[in-house]
């Protein structure tokens, strides 16, 4: 049983990063028919790798993985969780270093490095407890 947890992280390391081009990445939040095509498309293929990899060919899990992607990549659930933490945020771009953001590439960088952080723990959380409940 524990044995599917390893496939799982990889699965969805390839659909978030190997598979998700730029298009997906750039417009996948955007509160427009852009942003909604773009984040269903990445998330259709983002649980083709999961359940690939994971070797699990079942409708239900490719809905519930699709399904909890969206939910994450779509509202910015790891940004907004940063927030009402207090931890590190993408939102403090909100002006460039001309408008007075007086922050680092340090800083920036490890700012970013937290919101992956985040946002990858959560896709996980999601997987290992929905695949807890439906066959565990």
């Amino acid at each position: 049983m524990t044995d599917i947890y390893f496939p799982m992280l990889l699965g969805h390391l390839v659909g978030d990063y190997l598979l998700q081009n730029n298009w997906m990445a750039l417009n996948k939040g955007k509160a427009s028919l852009l942003g909604y095509s773009s984040c269903t498309t990445h998330c259709v293929i983002y649980a083709a790798a999961v359940c690939a990899v994971m070797d699990v060919l079942r409708l239900d899990w490719f809905i519930f993985v699709a399904a909890g992607h969206f939910l994450l990549d779509k509202y910015s659930v790891g940004d907004w969780w940063l927030k009402v933490i207090g931890g590190r945020s993408p939102s403090v771009f909100v002006s460039t270093p001309a408008e007075g953001n007086s922050m680092t590439y340090l800083q920036a960088g490890f700012t970013a490095v937290v919101y992956a952080v985040a946002d990858n723990t959560m896709h996980l959380l999601i997987m290992f407890f929905g695949w807890r409940m439906l066959w565990a």
